[in-house]
């Protein structure tokens, strides 16, 4: 895992796990300060909710690589460690393979439903903030990951995975 926090994709991965921890505070904050303006003077913040669910958004599109090399996505650990160290890896590819195919159309399908949403001028409902940015947003986070499952694929083939 060292070696790929010193890749060029390690270094992304961490800058946008960082970004992702910033705006889980900020969604905390945004959330805190609309219930006590709610509750002290009777006003809401205005486009609270929009921004917090943006904030979601960066939030989980920018933790997936920072959760792929955690390794903690759901698995089945109490079957798999019980295999042979091989048989593991074998199926470590498999799920990494298949993953890799359902990320990579799913990332091409957000660029391409960005770039629609950018030829329409669609924009948030109160604070009129353009849809397809947040959406571009969200597919770079897919790219970044789908990039380090190709980055762990590439490692299976030339000896250098983790089990």
């Amino acid at each position: 895992m060292e070696e790929t926090r010193k890749s060029p994709l390690g270094y992304v991965e961490g800058a946008m796990r960082k970004i992702a921890a910033v705006c889980l505070m900020g969604m905390a904050l945004m959330t805190g300060a609309d219930v006590f303006m709610r509750g002290a003077f009777n006003t809401p913040i205005f486009g609270c909710e929009e921004i917090v669910t943006i904030l979601g958004i960066v939030v989980v599109g920018f933790a997936l690589p920072y959760a792929h090399y955690q390794k903690s996505h759901i698995g089945v650990e109490i079957l798999v460690r019980r295999l042979p160290r091989k048989t593991r890896r074998v199926l470590g590819l498999l799920t990494n393979t298949a993953t890799l195919f359902l990320i990579a159309i799913i990332t091409w399908r957000m660029f391409l439903y960005a770039a629609s949403q950018a030829k329409t001028g669609r924009v948030s409902m109160n604070l009129e903030l353009p849809d397809y940015m947040i959406i571009y947003v969200l597919a770079f986070g897919f790219l970044i990951y789908t990039l380090c499952l190709i980055a762990d694929i590439v490692k299976f083939f030339t000896g250098k995975s983790e089990d």
